[in-house]
């Protein structure tokens, strides 16, 4: 299979049914490459290496895995998108990495959008 221009995805499940909806949809997509899907365990965090994915999509199950919060402490530039079966959303995690001084966390807050999320508690 010629992979070349297509994004490679990866699949983490812990939710079967899920991640075979989630397959469905991705294996019909002339420019995905889809990776799995891999059980939602630590073996996945060491995989990810060999397989160089351009996102990890994780189907996850009742409660919110700590592994996508690993896989972007390890590999800080792969954006991580979760999805799960409570809320009806689609979750992109993403980050950067700035140096550990005040102007470069200065700048990185006035870059950020301005978030209102309701009135400021009384």
């Amino acid at each position: 299979m010629d992979t070349a221009g297509k994004r490679r995805v990866v699949l983490l499940s812990a939710q079967p049914l899920l991640s075979a909806g989630l397959a469905a949809i991705l294996c019909g997509l002339d420019d995905v490459d889809l990776i799995g899907p891999w059980p939602l365990d630590r073996q996945a965090l060491a995989r990810l290496a060999e397989e160089a994915p351009d996102v990890v999509l994780v189907a996850e199950g009742e409660t919110p895995d700590v592994l996508s919060v690993q896989i972007l402490e390890h590999y800080p530039d792969l954006p991580v998108v979760r999805i799960g079966l409570s809320q009806n959303v689609v979750r992109l995690y993403s980050s950067r990495t700035i140096p550990a001084h005040s102007t470069a966390l200065i700048e990185t807050i006035r870059s950020l959008s301005i978030q209102h999320f309701g009135d400021a508690p009384a």
